[in-house]
């Protein structure tokens, strides 16, 4: 069952987004902020009680403007208009366009994976703890969420540093 905070935010993630899920979760318990619920996107109502939606592509998909903030992945062929999406918040590992995009994904000496993000004239480094460079979107996609519902960069930065996703099924 999960635990819910009725008095927090609500991150609502696409229901296809089961990595960023994860890690979007755990993001937050490593910053502290268990006053969030984060949810299936399926599971928050029509009418709204979210403020942050975490879905690929929310940017222009019907029904994602109930949410104040979608956090949705870039690409140069399907930019977010800003008149149809609102506030948007985007990321990518591809293009330099995006609000918040992965930089230098490169496997450290020991196998890992290391990378900067770049976003709103601001730039950290992660060593992440995963020996697979397909985990950077995601955790780019978790991070862009955790900071778009309030959480300081350089705490969702620290916490992607303190994750460790080589301990078998970390990432579901």
């Amino acid at each position: 069952m999960e635990k819910r905070n009725p008095a927090g935010k609500t991150i609502a993630v696409s229901d296809g987004a089961k990595r960023e899920n994860y890690l979007l979760k755990r993001i937050l318990e490593e910053c502290g902020r268990g006053g969030f619920n984060v949810l299936p996107e399926s599971r928050v109502p029509a009418a709204g009680g979210a403020a942050v939606l975490l879905a690929p592509d929310a940017a222009g998909r019907p029904g994602s403007s109930r949410f104040q903030v979608r956090v949705a992945r870039y690409s140069r062929e399907e930019k977010p208009d800003p008149g149809v999406s609102g506030n948007t918040v985007t990321y990518s590992t591809q293009w330099n366009g995006a609000d918040f995009t992965a930089r230098n994904i490169r496997p450290t000496e020991s196998g890992l994976v290391s990378f900067e993000i770049v976003g709103v004239g601001i730039i950290g480094r992660v060593r992440l703890k995963t020996r697979s460079p397909g985990d950077v979107e995601p955790a780019l996609a978790a991070a862009a969420a955790a900071i778009a519902a309030g959480v300081p960069f350089a705490e969702a930065l620290d916490a992607l540093n303190r994750l460790d996703l080589t301990v078998p099924g970390a990432v579901q």
